[in-house]
């Protein structure tokens, strides 16, 4: 998989730099300094985002007030909004 990303030019430098300095270098040392960063960040990450179980029925609950009261079109737009939250 392919992951273009951007960064200040001072940071990518910094970034280069230390995966160099670890990693060697050679080819692949910016590869295995982004795979190691992103592993934890992910491992940081993963906990604090909450496990919503049956979302989609949470959401329905949500909005069953407005069932009839507005256009299909509406409604869905109620629920994207509530997704996102």
């Amino acid at each position: 998989m392919v992951l273009k990303v951007e960064f200040p030019k001072d940071f990518e430098n910094k970034f280069r730099e230390l995966a160099m300095k670890k990693f060697g270098y050679a080819k692949g040392a910016i590869k295995k300094a982004s795979e190691e960063a992103m592993k934890e960040w992910i491992k940081l990450e993963e906990n604090n985002i909450p496990k919503l179980e049956n979302s989609i029925e949470s959401i329905r609950g949500m909005i069953k007030h407005l069932n009839g009261k507005i256009s299909s079109v509406e409604l869905q737009h109620e629920a994207s909004k509530l997704w996102i939250k």
